[in-house]
């Protein structure tokens, strides 16, 4: 194999793409290696296994997810619904462009129970996307309320995500946006 300049970050990204279309456990370092260009070993010079890659490779997902979703709901010079529509046209955007669904959901469902060294960063992602969505709602509703719509919405934003890959239409997760989008 030719060799080739690359950085923590380029292995990253590119390992983020296939740890979403086959999974953590169905992942080899080999296969991770063929995508990214490089000797296996090399890997060892920013990771120190899979499992390190892997909970790097959420780290950098939610980090993106920061700056297209959850600072947007903090904008307050933007009304609250029109910070609601734009955080949910770029849910829509992101996942209909990616056949393979949401890496974080994903890795929730197949690591859960199996894998414990993912949740905190799980749970900090979704925990996020919980404040975010609860400090939207605040502005029209009580906080206990706003607090369990985030949670509905959540489950909703995901379990769309999931159908609209199983059943291959995004005209699915564009209902789940629209309906949330009514809230505000």
């Amino acid at each position: 194999m030719p060799k080739v300049q690359t950085n923590k970050e380029e292995l990253i990204k590119k390992s983020m793409q296939v740890f979403i279309k086959t999974g953590y456990f169905h992942t080899t370092l080999a296969c991770l290696a063929k995508a990214c260009n490089i000797e296996k070993p090399h890997f060892y010079y920013y990771f120190k296994d899979k499992k390190d890659l892997m909970n790097q490779v959420l780290i950098y997902a939610s980090a993106q997810i920061e700056k297209l979703v959850f600072d947007i709901a903090y904008k307050e010079d933007i009304k609250p619904s029109a910070r609601l529509h734009v955080i949910l046209d770029n849910v829509l955007k992101i996942h209909t462009k990616n056949k393979y669904g949401c890496l974080m959901g994903n890795t929730l469902l197949e690591t859960v129970g199996r894998e414990p060294y993912f949740k905190p960063v799980l749970c900090a992602y979704f925990n996020k996307w919980r404040e975010t969505l609860t400090h939207l709602y605040l502005a029209a509703y009580e906080e206990e309320q706003a607090k369990d719509m985030a949670n509905e919405d959540i489950a909703k934003l995901q379990g769309g995500i999931m159908l609209m890959r199983l059943y291959e239409d995004k005209d699915i997760l564009g209902k789940v946006t629209d309906n949330i989008k009514t809230r505000l």
